[in-house]
């Protein structure tokens, strides 16, 4: 329902298998219809068994509550899953990527945008300057590509930027997608997207200001994370399953607030076409006639 029957969905497929070829991310989070087809119930259970095992769990408890409260309940659901070793994590290291790699859907369709370049793990130093690089360029009003493509120009209707695309543990995307306005070419946008990101690692670089702005929102969303049991949980839970420390957590605004316009600057420099992958959704001819813009 995500994937086949959407043409986002296919677009978003067609986009992760275009940008890692070697990795697993690029089979997508769904994976093919053929392995619902191929695969036995002896290799369901196989998989299970392996994979939902005690030392693959990872649980994060925030609250009111009492070691023995604590202990009954683990002990209710938790009790009877198997020890064992964990499965090993993915050994596959995806290839630098050497050119450009493109890929283009026709349907009778909203069109679409999706350009991303590669960027390492949530793991690596410099993770937190593509988050500051997404926020900069598509993270709201004041990012330059939602004041250059949809408030000016008006040549996009919306425009959204992610990193760790389709997931953090391992390198990933730092991506864009873009939806043009009615009447704009698709090619048109992205051409307009790349403009936007090549002029801030050129002609008019991000500034201090810019910088000290995502600093003061990204403490904002941090204290709001902590206000809800649930929603500190989630975020101890997901530091403790990526960086093996729920610590993290806390160290990452320590990281945030450190950034320098360098830091944006480097990683801004791995924005080239050769890293680049763009995926298109175009209207095929009988389904309308071509952008004019």
């Amino acid at each position: 329902m995500s994937t086949e029957s959407s043409p986002f969905g296919r677009l978003a497929d067609a986009f992760v298998h275009a940008a890692f070829k070697v990795h697993p991310y690029g089979q997508g989070t769904i994976g093919a219809a053929a392995d619902l087809k191929s695969l036995t119930r002896t290799e369901g259970e196989a998989f299970f068994h392996r994979h939902y095992v005690a030392p693959a769990i990872t649980v994060a408890v925030v609250g009111d509550v009492t070691p023995a409260e604590l202990e009954r309940v683990a002990k209710r659901y938790f009790d009877d899953i198997p020890g064992g070793p964990a499965a090993a994590g993915v050994q596959a290291v995806e290839p630098e990527q050497k050119a450009e790699r493109r890929v283009t859907l026709n349907e009778a369709a909203q069109p679409i945008v999706m350009v991303g370049w590669h960027m390492p793990a949530c793991t690596d130093a410099h993770f937190t300057a593509y988050e500051a690089l997404a926020d900069l360029l598509g993270g709201g009003d004041h990012a330059r590509l939602q004041k250059a493509l949809v408030r000016d120009a008006a040549i996009a209707v919306d425009i959204q930027t992610t990193t760790g695309f389709p997931g953090e543990k391992y390198p990933g995307l730092c991506g864009v997608l873009a939806i043009p306005a009615e009447g704009v070419a698709p090619d048109s946008l992205e051409r307009g997207v790349e403009h936007v990101v090549q002029d801030a690692s050129t002609a008019h670089p991000l500034t201090q200001e810019e910088l000290d702005g995502y600093k003061v929102r990204a403490r904002a969303q941090k204290l709001g994370a902590v206000e809800q049991n649930a929603s500190l949980a989630h975020e101890l839970g997901h530091a403790q399953a990526l960086h093996h420390d729920w610590r993290a957590f806390f160290r990452e605004q320590d990281e945030v607030q450190s950034l320098t316009l360098d830091d944006l600057s480097q990683a801004l420099r791995t924005f080239t076409a050769e890293n680049r992958v763009v995926a298109m959704l175009v209207p095929p001819p009988a389904a309308g006639k071509a952008g004019v813009r």
